[in-house]
């Protein structure tokens, strides 16, 4: 498919995706005759990836690490298992931590809602 027809599917800008694919955050798409990128599901996947991920709150940088991680042809399947537990934990870590988050600022609001009724009165 060619780039508008992949703006269209996945709701990223040109922009984006070409800045994408300079991070190496997706495959490099082949080329038609006519010298236009023709981008997969492949990268359709990737993207979808990406999107995920940054709706989730990870940086550009943990998603390079993740990208990296599940489409490098590098590693061997053990050395992919290690690398995916470790993110894993990670993970787990930054959603103990956004817990923690969520109960401070769910505190702050239920103070000020009683801060709010006492003035009230």
């Amino acid at each position: 498919m060619n780039i508008k027809e992949l703006t269209e599917t996945v709701g990223l800008s040109r922009d984006t995706i070409r800045f994408y694919e300079r991070e190496g955050l997706i495959s490099s798409p082949s080329r038609k005759s006519n010298g236009y990128r023709d981008y997969d599901n492949r990268i359709m996947e990737q993207l979808n990836m990406i999107i995920m991920a940054k709706e989730l709150g990870f940086t550009l940088k943990e998603i390079r690490e993740l990208t990296e991680l599940l489409y490098s042809n590098n590693l061997t399947q053990s050395q992919m298992g290690e690398k995916l537990l470790e993110k894993n934990k990670q993970l787990e870590i930054k959603i103990s931590e956004l817990s923690k988050m969520k109960t401070l600022i769910d505190n702050a609001l239920k103070g000020m809602c009683e801060y709010k009724d006492k003035l009230a009165l």
